[in-house]
């Protein structure tokens, strides 16, 4: 019988990945698996676990919670140099699943059912290098309002999953400018800006279509600048029509292709990455193709 190592975080999202587990744990036998349940206790847990498997002892992974338990988990394969070993499957049980918004596959029945066969699709991730070291991306690395936007949605935590919206909303409000040196493609310019950010996905967050033209799939970053010359008005309408894709045609919304990019912040910054907020003065980010196994 085949090991599979399910990493369950009980705290994700609206804290049922442990009940899913225990729902779905007798079709992973069935379908002749043995599951090792490890669940993760506080952040970074997974890496931590992950980054010292041994490249024979599981026949597959399988992450049920949201972007940042799939975060910590494609982090630890990194550090244990195993991350094109096993194939990865994932459950969605977060709040926020960018990686199953992608295939289209949000109900964790069809993702079981998905993670139990042998269909790969290798998917792309993006390495950046802050300050103080190296981690992958696996959706967005953000910075401005992408940033802060998620600090404040942090202190707001008593209104649930609607504290992205609330937090976002006020932001949009506040009219913030963040000025930055930036590299793309071997340019490097000024910026003074409201947001940037990088997108190895399509999706981000809880579905918002940030990247309609980019994917994991493709062996480039996505990356979305909105300048300092944009209004209200403006940012509220961009907001509206994220979830649909249709920002990328207005006018005020700039969108570039890259296989990689920096960010000088001109002095110590928040950086948003995969909903975690890094301390780092700068950034440089790339994309590695076809990086993952992904169980599709």
């Amino acid at each position: 019988m085949k090991s599979i190592l399910c990493i369950v975080n009980p705290v994700s999202g609206l804290e049922k990945s442990l009940k899913v587990y225990y729902e779905v744990e007798k079709k992973i036998v069935n379908a002749g698996f043995a599951p090792k349940l490890f669940t993760t206790s506080y952040a970074g847990h997974a890496t931590e676990y992950v980054s010292t498997l041994k490249p024979n002892e599981f026949d597959r992974v399988l992450v049920f919670g949201g972007d940042g338990t799939v975060n910590e988990t494609v982090n630890g394969l990194y550090q244990a140099d195993l991350l094109t070993h096993f194939p990865l499957g994932i459950i969605p049980t977060g709040s926020g699943n960018s990686v199953m918004h992608d295939i289209d596959c949000l109900d964790y029945h069809d993702a079981i059912d998905r993670a139990l066969e042998n269909n790969i699709q290798l998917m792309d991730v993006n390495k950046v290098i802050f300050d103080d070291g190296v981690r992958l991306s696996i959706s967005i690395i953000g910075w401005g309002m992408f940033s802060y936007g998620n600090l404040l949605a942090e202190k707001l935590r008593f209104l649930g999953t609607i504290r992205y919206d609330v937090a976002s909303i006020i932001k949009l409000l506040q009219r913030s400018f963040y000025d930055a040196k930036m590299t793309i493609n071997n340019t490097t310019f000024d910026i003074s800006c409201a947001f940037i950010v990088g997108c190895n996905s399509m999706h981000t967050g809880k579905g918002m279509k940030a990247a309609p033209n980019g994917g994991f799939f493709d062996g480039v970053i996505d990356i979305l600048i909105v300048k300092n010359d944009v209004n209200r008005f403006q940012l509220i309408n961009l907001f509206s029509k994220v979830f649909s894709g249709e920002h990328v045609q207005l006018p005020y919304v700039h969108i570039e292709k890259a296989k990689s990019f920096t960010i000088d912040a001109l002095g110590e910054s928040l950086f948003n990455l995969d909903g975690d907020l890094v301390k780092s003065s700068k950034i440089s980010t790339e994309v590695i193709p076809k990086a993952i196994k992904l169980l599709v």
